[in-house]
C-alpha cells in the first residue's frame, strides 16, 4: 500500500466521496467506545430507506440506535447486527422492519458501489467483494480518476443519491408519487400484476430472504435478545395498491413462514393512526413529525415507555 497523495486526500474531502459515508457516531465501534460510557442499550432497529425515515428516538427515554441505511438489504442488516449487537443489554430489542417488498431478494439488484458505505462501519470479512470496495474507498482517485477529477473541479451537493427530499402536500401529489413507487417496484421485481401469485424468480428470492430472516431471529434468541418484526405505516395513496391478496402473498404469508415461535409482530401498515398527509414526506417515507409519533407508538406498544 502506498501513501495517499495530496490530490487523493482532496478527493476524499469532496461530497462525491463523503456522501457514501454513514454517520460513524451511529455505530459503536472502537472510536465510539472511547468517547461514550453508555452500555446496555434498550433497542435498535435495522432496515432500509423507509426505516431511516420512520424511526427517530430523539428525546425519548430509551437508549437506541437506528441502524437502517439507504439502501440496505436484509442480508446487510444482519451483518450490521452481527458486528454491533453487543451494545444491547439483556433482552434488548431488535426491530426488524418489514416493508411491502422486503420478502423478495433479487440477485444483481444493487449497484456495484452499493456496498462501499460498509467500508466505514463493518469488518472487512463481512463485506462482499471487499477488494473492489477497498480500492474505491481507499484510493478513489486511482479507481475512478475521471469522476474524481470531475468532482474536484465541480463537486456535487451534500445530498442523497436519490430524490429523498420530495415533500408531497396535496392528495394529488401523494397519489402521483404512489404511482411512481409502484411502477418502480413492479419493474424492479418484474411484477406484471400485484394480485397474481409470485413468479418463480421471486419465489426463489423469497426463499433466500426467508432463510436470512430465520437466521437473524435465531441469532437474536441465542444471545438473549428480543427480535420484533415491525411493518411500518404507508400513506393511504400507497396502501390503495396493497389489496388483501397482495398483502397475503407478499407480506403475511412470509411472516407466517418465518415459523419461529416467540417472535412478536407489530403491524402498522394500514393503521388509521398514521393515515394523514402531514405525517409523510411522500407516499412511502414518513417525515420528521411522523417518525417521532410512530417511534413513540412502537415504544409504547413494546412497553418501553
Amino acid at each position: 500500500m502506498f501513501p495517499i497523495n495530496r490530490l487523493e486526500a482532496k478527493v476524499k474531502q469532496t461530497n462525491w466521496y463523503r456522501n457514501s459515508i454513514p454517520n460513524i457516531e451511529n455505530y459503536p465501534g472502537n472510536k465510539w467506545y472511547r468517547n461514550h460510557l453508555e452500555r446496555n442499550y434498550d433497542i435498535v432497529n435495522l432496515g432500509s430507506s423507509s426505516a431511516v425515515f420512520c424511526f427517530d428516538y430523539t428525546g425519548l427515554p430509551v437508549k437506541a440506535f437506528n441502524w437502517a441505511l439507504k439502501p440496505q438489504s436484509m442480508e446487510y442488516s444482519f451483518k450490521v447486527l452481527k458486528q454491533y449487537f453487543s451494545i444491547l443489554g439483556q433482552k434488548g430489542i431488535v426491530l426488524i422492519p418489514f416493508s411491502p417488498f422486503s420478502g423478495l431478494s433479487v440477485a444483481g439488484k444493487w449497484t456495484e458501489t452499493a456496498n462501499d458505505k460498509y467500508y466505514h462501519i463493518l469488518d472487512y470479512t463481512l463485506i462482499d467483494n471487499y477488494p473492489d470496495v477497498y480500492k474505491r474507498r481507499a484510493h478513489p482517485l486511482l479507481s475512478n480518476p475521471k469522476e474524481a477529477i470531475k468532482r474536484l473541479i465541480k463537486d456535487i451537493p451534500v445530498s442523497d443519491n436519490y430524490s429523498y427530499n420530495i415533500q408531497c402536500k396535496t392528495d394529488k401529489e401523494f397519489i402521483d408519487n404512489a404511482a411512481v413507487w409502484i411502477k418502480n417496484w413492479m419493474k424492479e421485481f418484474k411484477i406484471s400484476d400485484l394480485n397474481a401469485p409470485l413468479s418463480e424468480e421471486n419465489r426463489k428470492g423469497r426463499n433466500i430472504r426467508l432463510e436470512t430472516v430465520r437466521e437473524m431471529i435465531k441469532f437474536c434468541f441465542e444471545r438473549s435478545l428480543r427480535p420484533v418484526v415491525v411493518i411500518p405505516p404507508a400513506h393511504p395513496s400507497l396502501n390503495a395498491y396493497f389489496s388483501e391478496t397482495f398483502c397475503k402473498n407478499y407480506i403475511y404469508s412470509f411472516i407466517e413462514e418465518i415459523n419461529v415461535s416467540g417472535v412478536e409482530v407489530l403491524d402498522y401498515l394500514k393503521s388509521e393512526d398514521f393515515s394523514v398527509n402531514n405525517l409523510f414526506r411522500d407516499a412511502y417515507f414518513m417525515n420528521s413529525q411522523g417518525a417521532k409519533r410512530f417511534t413513540r407508538q412502537v415504544l409504547e406498544d413494546l412497553k418501553l415507555i
